[in-house]
């Protein structure tokens, strides 16, 4: 076989590669970067987005069922939820409660960061090849979130959840919410579209979506850590104890009364 033939397959495949590269480069170039601050998308004449079904209009299973009304009588009257206790909200509700407070999206490469303002909640969603291994994944209230494209919307897979019993919509830990994130026009507005589904077979006959929409936030995400507070009224608690020459030996438990004998 003579060179020439060798020659133009090396430069046809040269060129073909060349042109897949620059589709994937412009295809990745195009899709949208998320990059911003964001709050609760306000419809003209107010229209709201409300919370989503209440539990009692969830397909609930008997067991969910049973695991909802025990969550209501651990709550009590006053409605105990752990963000009172400093707890993360968890997702998805930290993506369903932009209201007062606002959402940070920071987009690089292949991560997505998310922090809400209460308490600097953040989430990380991965997308393309850098994945934790599932064997080294530890479940949180955030779960584990990977991501892939299809076309410009981020869909993304989360696992590995705690137990969500005190959820807006309840879930255990076999559940997986399945996200899509997406740019789309409102009423003249950019809008960043949200949509949740989660999937329980503990819970749910069936699975729960949730629908949300953010608007660009002017501002910005203001440092929040309800733990700094009960760091510093613990030191409090000992500082008092110092000067009055008693042990220095407050513990958080003590914080909490002080705060309980206060309410």
């Amino acid at each position: 076989m003579t060179k020439g033939p060798r020659v133009r397959r090396a430069l046809i495949a040269t060129l073909a590669a060349t042109v897949c590269g620059a589709a994937v480069s412009v295809a990745e170039a195009q899709r949208p970067d998320f990059t911003g601050v964001y709050e609760t998308y306000r419809a003209p004449q107010g229209q709201g987005q409300g919370r989503g079904a209440p539990r009692a209009a969830l397909p609930l299973t008997e067991e969910g069922k049973r695991r909802v009304e025990e969550y209501g009588v651990l709550a009590g009257p006053t409605r105990l939820n752990g963000a009172t206790f400093c707890a993360d909200y968890g997702t998805p509700s930290m993506m369903s409660l932009p209201g007062g407070y606002p959402l940070e999206f920071i987009q690089k490469g292949d991560q997505l960061t998310i922090i809400y303002e209460v308490n600097n909640e953040t989430r990380r969603i991965y997308f393309g090849d850098r994945q934790v291994a599932p064997e080294k994944r530890l479940p949180s209230r955030a779960g584990y979130s990977a991501g892939h494209w299809e076309g410009n919307v981020l869909v993304v897979k989360t696992t590995d959840l705690l137990d969500g019993q005190d959820q807006g919509s309840p879930f255990s830990d076999q559940a997986t919410i399945d996200e899509r994130f997406s740019f789309e026009d409102a009423n003249g507005t950019k809008v960043l579209a949200y949509q949740a589904t989660i999937t329980d077979p503990i819970y749910y006959t069936e699975p729960v979506k949730i629908e949300r929409r953010y608007q660009a936030y002017d501002g910005f995400i203001i440092p929040y850590g309800c733990q700094d507070e009960l760091w510093y009224e613990l030191l409090d608690l000992r500082r008092d104890q110092m000067k009055a020459g008693k042990p220095v030996e407050a513990r958080m438990s003590d914080v909490y009364k002080v705060r309980e004998a206060r309410e």
